[in-house]
């Protein structure tokens, strides 16, 4: 007798938590009785109710689609800002993080001037390369020119 009233009392317990996963874990894993794990915005609910920012009411549901009342809205709000502000301590001295920030731009800015004037330079060379060129086309030009009224003198002496 004692064995079927605990068993009877387990398959309650178990009924209720399998109707209700919403309050079965507390909404912890952001397992609202109303937002499908498929739904675009579970994994940010899930994220939100994990941060303390959402709580899951009493009867489990997130209520999607309601509107968004400014209760609500100031109640995120507030529970935003002190996480952020348990994240950050106030009069935190940002110097060292701003001075390695400041570093690391200037490197990056000499790193970048060396590599635009390494650029500037091989870009002359390819200037100078294609001046040169068009100096040896011209020349050669003005050589076979000079080859081919050579022949046509000596044709014509030859001839006449």
């Amino acid at each position: 007798m004692r064995k079927a009233a605990v068993c009877a009392a387990g398959l309650v317990a178990l009924s209720l938590w399998a109707v209700t996963p919403g309050l079965a874990d507390a909404g912890v894993g952001g397992m609202f009785v109303d937002v499908p794990t498929t739904h675009p915005a579970y994994k940010s609910i899930q994220e939100l109710v994990k941060r303390g920012i959402i709580v899951v009411g009493a009867g489990g549901e997130f209520g999607g689609n309601s509107p968004l009342l400014r209760y609500d809205a100031a109640q995120w709000i507030h529970r935003t800002i002190t996480n952020l502000e348990s994240t950050i301590k106030v009069g935190t001295d940002l110097t060292p993080r701003l001075t390695s920030l400041e570093t690391r731009v200037s490197g990056l800015d000499a790193t970048l001037t060396r590599e635009l004037q390494a650029i500037r330079a091989q870009l002359a060379q390819v200037q100078g390369g294609a001046e040169a060129a068009r100096k040896a086309q011209t020349a050669l030009v003005v050589g076979v020119t000079g080859v081919v009224l050579a022949l046509a003198a000596l044709a014509l002496y030859l001839w006449f």
